[in-house]
């Protein structure tokens, strides 16, 4: 095997002249032996060549990069004598790199090359270049198997790709990592003469706006040629373009988009917008559709006779409901006139449903949270004023900071759609000598609710008297059906009192002040009860001793009794208090105390205590404690502007005072009449002796 030596011989031998003469006329400089691999003696029979050159040429040519270009490809000659040629021109440097070139498709190949350049395959279809010269010229023959056009692939070292085919067209493509694809097409004097027309389909969305008409024109254009036709796109209707998006070139020469279409199907799309009230198709087209699209604060009229189709057959999507969709000639006009609607001011939410509870503690604090059940439509905040102090609001139940507009009304900021919205406040009401008095007032919402409703809780120590909802108005400390079983047992003492021979002016007393301690207190109303009763056990018995089946009418009696003091007790005590289920607060002290222990105040004496620290952040959601007495309200279509609850109580320890001193005086004035009433009594009980002594008679 020989092996050959890097530089070729004949730039070996011209540097070795050129030594030679630069010797003679000049000191010799520092030199480099190159020296010539060995060769075997058998192929050569000598010694080894050795080949000197000077140091700074040696560097010059080491120092020159290996590059290989190619300037330009030129595919020239003719279809029809089957005479195609492609010429390759370019240039290098260094030691002349062998680079990939080309590529070819359907069975084309390349024969014949001459030139200062080789030629040869680096793959199945790939083709490699080495060239022999700094400047190289290339020329090889093209061979088709079939068919009447040619395609290659270049790779990025083509810079240039130019065809001189006299019966061909030349198209370039584009690919990734900068090569092209060529093809150059066969087109006959018969095909030029008799090329089809370019057809299309058009279809224009014009939206009408306040502020100005826009339109997106879509043109789907069809080349049916072999070769690029060119289309021409001529706005008509005083179109102001501002954008065109499309695969293939455009250009704008006087006045119109002239394109030049390959063959194939390809989509020009134009926007921009349109200042006439007039619109004309701009191409030459087989179908133009046309879809008129007008904001709702707006009414087109269309002035001009046109074919209408529905905007499903337009193959558009309108952006607002109202379309208009027509289906147009060429050179057909289409003009209208626009009217301004006038919006009526309506409100751009609806409350569907608004809750409110609120605590009287007996701090004089009233804590309340309102729940708002919204469906928004179009605002972007809602407007609360609110009397009330605002302490924390959610939406959609994720804490919102709490920000006041310019006229104090809380602002809530809003999405579309279903809403729920939560607010807490605080307010007070007064309180003087056992009476308080409060004045409730809700979010003040412009809107009706269509479903509204309240309620009132009350700690132990406070007894609800009067509560007012406009239109509806309360007395919470007793029903009717308690102030009648109240007059009823009134009643009963009055007769029971004239029985025992009390005069009209000190039973009447005595009666009014009972009924007033027994509505104060149910330990005074048991008493009255009991009282009655054995009182009325003196008239009852005489009545039992004189019938035949006294103890049959004695168990029946106790029976109703029974029943008597149950129906009491329940209409009397079960409206009165509710107690709060388990694990409920109903006691605004028991809760501050709570509060208090979980917020280290078990810390040892001696420790010193640290300030609180002090957060600017979403505010937290504080627990409506259950009350020991609740009372609701409900309504429908209920506006809460300017509808305060109106709300009078008396403090429990208080009335309890009233009923018992009530009761104090009344057992005083019957312990004035003493001894009338012992005789009364002594009377009765005689007449039930004497009627049981009758009854055990044999004679009975």
């Amino acid at each position: 095997m020989v092996t050959r030596a890097k530089l070729p011989v004949g730039f070996a031998v011209f540097v070795a002249l050129l030594s030679t003469a630069a010797a003679a006329a000049a000191p010799p400089p520092p030199v480099v032996a190159v020296k010539k691999a060995p060769e075997p003696a058998a192929a050569i029979g000598t010694a080894p060549s050795q080949v000197t050159l000077p140091l700074a040429d040696y560097q010059q040519l080491v120092a020159r990069p290996a590059v290989t270009v190619i300037e330009t490809l030129r595919v020239e000659g003719s279809f029809e004598p089957r005479s195609l040629s492609v010429t390759l021109t370019g240039r290098t440097a260094g030691s002349g790199p062998t680079v990939e070139v080309l590529a070819t498709t359907a069975g084309t190949r390349l024969w014949g090359c001459e030139g200062d350049a080789i030629l040869s395959r680096g793959g199945s279809d790939k083709y490699e270049l080495t060239p022999l010269a700094p400047r190289f010229s290339l020329r090889c023959q093209v061979a088709l198997l079939g068919g009447d056009r040619l395609q290659l692939s270049t790779s990025p070292q083509v810079l240039w790709i130019d065809s001189q085919v006299r019966d061909g067209e030349l198209i370039r493509d584009e690919e990734d990592g900068g090569k092209q694809r060529l093809t150059v097409v066969h087109v006959s004097r018969d095909q030029a003469e008799k090329a089809l027309a370019v057809s299309a389909v058009g279809r224009y969305h014009v939206t009408l706006l306040p502020e100005g008409a826009s339109f997106v024109y879509t043109l789907l254009v069809r080349n049916p040629n072999r070769a690029h036709q060119r289309f021409a796109v001529a706005p008509r209707s005083g179109e102001r373009v501002q954008r065109l998006d499309a695969a293939i070139s455009c250009e704008l020469q006087t006045g119109e988009y002239g394109c030049n279409v390959p063959p194939g199907e390809h989509t020009l799309t134009l926007q921009g917008s349109l200042p006439s009230t007039a619109f004309r198709p701009p191409v030459q087209a087989s179908a133009h559709y046309l879809l008129l699209d007008s904001h709702p604060l707006l009414w087109p009229t269309i002035e001009t006779a046109v074919q209408r189709l529905s905007v499903s057959e337009t193959g558009m999507t309108p952006q607002y409901r109202g379309a208009q969709g027509f289906l147009l000639e060429d050179r057909q006009v289409v003009t209208w006139r626009i009217g301004r609607l006038e919006a009526q001011r309506t409100q751009s939410y609806a409350l569907t449903s608004a809750g409110t509870t609120f605590f009287l503690g007996s701090d004089g604090q009233v804590v309340g949270e309102t729940t708002l059940e919204l469906d928004n439509q179009g605002a972007a905040e809602l407007l609360l004023p609110m009397r009330a102090e605002p302490s924390y609001a959610s939406l959609q139940g994720e804490p919102l900071l709490l920000t006041k507009n310019e006229t104090g009304s809380l602002v809530v900021p809003l999405s579309q759609g279903a809403q729920r919205v939560q607010l807490q406040h605080h307010q007070q009401f007064s309180r003087t000598l056992g009476i308080a008095i409060g004045t409730l007032w809700l979010p003040e919402l412009t809107a009706p609710a269509a479903s509204a409703s309240l309620e009132l809780r009350y700690e132990r120590s406070w007894l609800p008297l009067f509560e007012e909802f406009s239109p509806e108005v309360r007395f919470p400390a007793a029903s009717m059906a308690e102030l009648l079983l109240l007059l009823l047992l009134m009643g009963i003492a009055e007769r029971l009192l004239k029985a025992l021979g009390l005069s009209p002016g000190l039973r009447i007393g005595a009666v009014v002040l009972l009924g007033a301690a027994a509505a104060a207190a149910a330990v005074f109303l048991v008493l009255l009860c009991l009282g009655e009763m054995l009182v009325a056990g003196l008239y009852i018995l005489p009545w039992l001793f004189g019938q035949r089946r006294m103890f049959w009418l004695i168990i029946g009696g106790l029976c109703l009794g029974g029943v008597w003091a149950l129906l009491f007790g329940l209409l009397l005590f079960g409206g009165r208090s509710s107690d709060a289920p388990p694990g409920s607060s109903s006691d605004v002290a028991y809760t501050r105390k709570v509060a208090k222990e979980s917020s280290g105040s078990d810390e040892t004496e001696g420790k010193p205590k640290l300030p609180a620290p002090s957060y600017q952040g979403l505010p937290p959601r504080e627990t409506i404690p259950w009350g020991a007495q609740r009372n609701h309200f409900h309504g429908e279509r209920l506006a809460s502007a300017g509808r305060p609850v109106q709300v009078v109580m008396l403090w429990r320890p208080a009335v309890q005072l009233v009923g018992t001193a009530c009761f104090s005086l009344a057992m005083l004035l019957l312990a004035l009449r003493g001894g009338l009433l012992r005789m009364g009594v002594k009377t009765r009980w005689r007449r039930v002796l004497e009627a049981k002594a009758a009854s055990e008679s044999p004679s009975a």
